[in-house]
């Protein structure tokens, strides 16, 4: 008889999703523990396993106590096991919640950064359960390199939980290296701190991260929810995604070339974004809020016009799919528009601000390097410099959250900003 197991991680209770409305209680993340709680109930999981920062941080304590052990009361009036492990956000809280004469149920593996071993036994079946928890908030090791499990028996399947970040060798969030899973006794290895469904190997060893349940921000577009793992023995693994989360976050790209009416551009924008959320209704049955970056793409005669006419959208923009009930909204419109100029290689050999700019254009498009584009290029990095040694950023740089814009950004933004300059001085000498 083969085992079902629910893998997750990366809750952060004490959380909830960026641009959804004030005071909606769905979209905080203790919402989706107990959805998942439910999840598991309803569908006779033999066990659940969390990969990490369950709860967002150590202040996070209060808020995430009564979710939180709910949640475990109730698994354990259904007889079902937790096993999971902390991570580099609740490597200290996690533990303090977790109540073991209360909670016979839960096993909280590794602590203070040792290896553990767990047998989990139903009926005549086992798994064996080895996890690592963050002993601090940074730990800039591999914990695979002090992995040491004598007892491990081979002929048991074997599922690994931890809380790393792979392929980063300079991350401070316990950095492992992916070939260092190919040589260990385990059958599966489940992830956390990564919020993105990602698979790291879909062979033997199974590793992947089942990123967050939750979206939390724009960043994580796409379906979120955990994995059910479906085990017969060690050699015989299947994983299926369950989509819960109750936010998500999409990216559209919308081609305005050669509308250059209100109305033209007001219906095709609107009419994408309906059509968007139709075509993946069969998705969204947990999904309350679907909430869209619009990319403005195509060449287009006046793209400030285009702009403003799309803008209003952020503010006004509020649909509901009739068949699941999920309101759509607009986060941001982002501007890759370029230039309608049919000439614009002619133009760029003109000894004229316009043909400056459209060398600079194609220059930027293709990669290369004129006088002009490369001192756009230092010029912006000397401002990024500057903003990012400007104390009040300090305590965000500290975060693993934090972005350094990155060469494809700016580009984009010098491409759209000499595109917006050259469609204005072209405008103004006709």
């Amino acid at each position: 008889m083969a085992l079902k197991i629910l893998v997750t991680g990366d809750i952060h209770i004490g959380k909830k999703s960026s641009s959804t409305p004030e005071n909606t209680p769905i979209s905080a993340t203790k919402t989706t523990w107990l959805k998942l709680v439910d999840y598991a109930i309803q569908n006779k999981i033999d066990a659940v396993a969390l990969t990490g920062d369950v709860v967002d941080q150590n202040n996070r304590y209060f808020e995430a106590i009564g979710p939180l052990q709910s949640g475990f009361e109730r698994l354990l009036k259904a007889n079902i096991e937790v096993f999971m492990v902390s991570g580099n956000h609740d490597y200290k809280v996690l533990s303090q919640l977790v109540d073991n004469e209360k909670y016979p149920n839960i096993h909280l593996l590794g602590k203070g950064g040792t290896w553990e071993m767990k047998t989990f036994e139903k009926g005549s079946d086992k798994l064996q359960f080895v996890g690592w928890s963050f002993p601090s908030n940074h730990f800039h090791d591999s914990p695979l390199l002090s992995f040491n499990l004598p007892a491990l028996n081979k002929a048991i399947p074997s599922i690994g939980l931890l809380h790393g970040d792979v392929d980063v060798p300079d991350s401070r969030y316990a950095p492992i290296n992916s070939n260092q899973f190919l040589n260990l006794p385990v059958n599966a290895w489940m992830l956390g701190h990564i919020h993105k469904p990602q698979i790291i190997n879909n062979a033997e060893p199974l590793v992947l991260y089942p990123g967050s349940p939750h979206a939390l921000s724009a960043k994580e577009t796409g379906a979120h929810g955990p994995v059910l793992l479906t085990i017969q023995s060690p050699t015989s693994i299947e994983k299926t995604n369950i989509s819960l989360s109750p936010v998500r976050y999409e990216s559209v790209d919308i081609d305005l070339s050669d509308l250059n009416t209100q109305e033209w551009v007001r219906n095709k924008v609107t009419q994408t974004l309906i059509d968007f959320a139709e075509n993946m209704v069969d998705e969204l049955e947990h999904v309350a809020f679907l909430i869209f970056d619009i990319h403005l793409i195509g060449r287009n005669s006046n793209i400030e016009q285009a702009i403003n006419w799309v803008r209003p959208i952020i503010d006004d923009f509020s649909n509901e799919v009739s068949t699941t009930e999920t309101l759509c909204t607009v986060r941001k419109v982002k501007n890759f528009l370029k230039s309608k100029v049919d000439n614009l290689e002619e133009l760029a050999k003109v000894a004229s601000p316009t043909g400056v700019l459209a060398q600079t254009i194609l220059a930027l498009e293709k990669g290369e390097s004129t006088a002009f584009a490369d001192q756009l290029l230092e010029k912006w990095e000397q401002k990024q410099e500057q903003i990012r040694q400007l104390p009040v950023y300090q305590p965000i740089q500290q975060s693993e959250r934090f972005d350094i814009e990155n060469h494809e950004n700016r580009t984009s933004f010098l491409m759209n900003e000499c595109n917006k300059i050259l469609t204005e001085l072209i405008e103004q000498q006709k």
